[in-house]
Formats: C-alpha cells, structure tokens, sequence
C-alpha cells in the first residue's frame, strides 16, 4: 500500500462510529477522509465535526473516496448488509461486535470477505486491558493449577430511553447475550479456552423489548472446567464487567472500571500483579485495536481478532439460543458442524 497513510472511513456515524473516528485520528498509519451514515443529518454532523466527505451509501463511500480500509458502526443486524457492499469494492473491514446476529448472516460476510479477498477483523477491545491479558498468560502457564471454576457476569443498567431506538429489537439488536454481555463471554472463552456444551436461559424480564434482557447459562469447557454466564440490563446499581477463575492452586478475579481492579492469589499467597504491565502494545480500547488493525495491513499481518475468533463468542451465543429452543445441553461443535 506505499508509505502513505492508509486512506479511512466510518460506517454508522453516532455511538460507536465516533470512538472510532477517534482512535482513527490517534493512529499515526491512518487518515479519516470519509464517512457514511443511512441519516443524512447525522452524516453531515460528523463530516462537519471530523472535516471528512459524507456519504449515504457505504459502497459508494468507498470507491468515491478511494478508500483503503472502514470501521462498520452500524446497528447489530445491518453488518452483514454493509461488510458485503464494502467487501465488494474491495476495501478492507473492521466490524463493531457482533458480526451479526444470526449464523446465516455471519457465514455470508466472512464467505464474501474470502471471496473478495479482503481482510475482516472484529471488535472485542477488552482482550486489549492488562487484567484479562494476565488471566490468560496465567491460565495458560498453569499458575493457577486445574481451572475448576470459571463465570463471567455482566450486570447492567439501562433506562427505557435506551430502548427507544434499535437497542432491544430481535431483528437488530438480538439481545443482551449479543449486545452486552459478549465481550464478557469472549473474555471467558479466551482466558479459559473452547466451550465444550452450554445450556441457558433467556427472558425479556423487566423492559418492554422483542429481545431478551437476562441471560443465566452454565457451561462445560473443553478442558473440564465449568463456569457460568450471568447478565442482565436490568439491575440497578450496575456493576462492572467481573471474571472469575478459580484454580487447583489460585484464583482470579478481575474487574473492569476506572481503576481496574485484579485480585490474585495462589498457594503461595497473593500475587502482587502490576496488569498494566500487560495492556495491549498498541494502546487501550478500540484505539489497539484501529492501530492493530492498521499495522496488519500496512505489513500484510493478521489483526487480533480475525473471523474465526470473532466468530468463537457468537458460536457459545448461538448455542445458548439452541439451548433455551430445546431445553437441553447443545454442544458446540454441533452447532459449528451445522453452519
């Protein structure tokens, strides 16, 4: 691609599309030059507050503006859609979580990315914090013995103005598993590893929404461990995202927030673990990641979460929605096997 910096745009200009456009402006490889919104207004308003060309049609966007690579912002169930256009004209994509919110919908983005040959990396930016980075490196080095226990909870709070858009419809949103609780899922599988079986539950339990805003699931990891996924937006005070991983020979708990928070102790006492020492090289946040994301293209790389780990927590949501339709364990590989 030369030495000249990559050529950017955003997809879905308000929420998510605005943190992107600033971790665009924060990395040195990359220049935001264009962006694209369904509502014409709101595109205005970025172009205006970022200085950038504005579009309705992403496609158009990118061929117009000569595009290298695009951060897709849009609602939950538009992404399959809009990666498919983009792949089209060959430009290279970073998809805000969820990929999708159905199997069909993800196959058909990552098989018209392969067709196109064009890169497709996913969002999940807390595998960028120190704490979750630590868990991993200590699952893995056996310091905390044979995992026994590993949940993950995701407790929020959100008003009925949050509902009020698309959050909370079937057909876009999908639900708490897919719109808050998956990067907690993702933390989970990524420190402990490969869920084996999954059974859930899932209620609508206190909004008025097609989707449901509490999940309970228990799962069975590949390597014995068992864990649970508990989330809901639905309670109030709301709590930060918090993994637990008990061990044979110690314990993790790591909570995220302002002042991140990691307790971890072993049978030789507690670790007195610096986690900032283990943040992400690149930077925090969905920052690492545009940068990461960058530097994979610019050196012909892979980003650090390319389709099939992007794929690894819709895979257990997926699963969990089998689950609650049988009322039964679903194993994983079943539900791999059949997409």
């Amino acid at each position: 691609m030369g030495d000249e910096p990559l050529r950017y745009g955003v997809v879905g200009c308000a929420g998510m599309g605005t943190t992107h456009a600033a971790a665009v402006e924060e990395t040195a490889d990359a220049t935001l030059v264009a962006c694209a919104d369904v509502d014409e207004e709101i595109a205005r308003e970025f172009a205006t507050a970022h200085d950038v060309a504005w579009y309705l049609d992403p496609a158009e966007m990118a061929v117009d503006a000569e595009l290298d690579a695009v951060s897709v912002c849009t609602p939950n169930g538009t992404h399959a859609d809009v990666v498919t256009a983009l792949a089209e004209t060959g430009v290279d994509i970073l998809c805000e979580k969820p990929l999708d919110i159905t199997p069909e919908r993800v196959d058909r983005m990552i098989e018209a990315c392969e067709r196109e040959d064009v890169t497709l990396a996913g969002i999940f930016n807390r595998r960028t914090l120190g704490g979750p980075r630590l868990a991993r490196e200590a699952v893995a080095d056996g310091r905390l013995g044979d995992v026994v226990l590993a949940d993950v909870q995701v407790k929020w709070y959100r008003t009925a103005s949050y509902y009020e858009g698309w959050h909370g419809s079937s057909d876009l949103d999908g639900g708490i598993l897919l719109t808050q609780a998956l990067h907690g899922i993702d933390l989970l599988q990524w420190i402990v590893g490969d869920v084996e079986r999954i059974a859930a539950d899932l209620e609508t339990c206190h909004h008025d929404v097609d989707a449901p805003d509490t999940a309970v699931a228990s799962v069975v990891f590949e390597n014995g461990a068992r864990g649970q996924i508990t989330a809901s937006t639905a309670v109030y005070p709301q709590r930060p995202i918090t993994v637990q991983l008990h061990g044979t020979e110690g314990t993790i708990e790591w909570r995220q927030g302002d002042d991140e928070f990691e307790s971890f102790e072993t049978l030789d006492g507690p670790v007195d673990a610096d986690t900032t020492a283990y943040d992400f090289e690149l930077g925090p946040e969905i920052e690492g990641q545009v940068r990461d994301f960058v530097q994979a293209l610019l050196e012909g790389g892979e980003p650090m979460v390319p389709p099939r780990e992007a794929r690894k927590a819709l895979d257990i949501v997926f699963a969990a929605q089998e689950s609650v339709e049988r009322g039964e364990w679903v194993d994983l590989e079943a539900v791999r096997d059949g997409r």
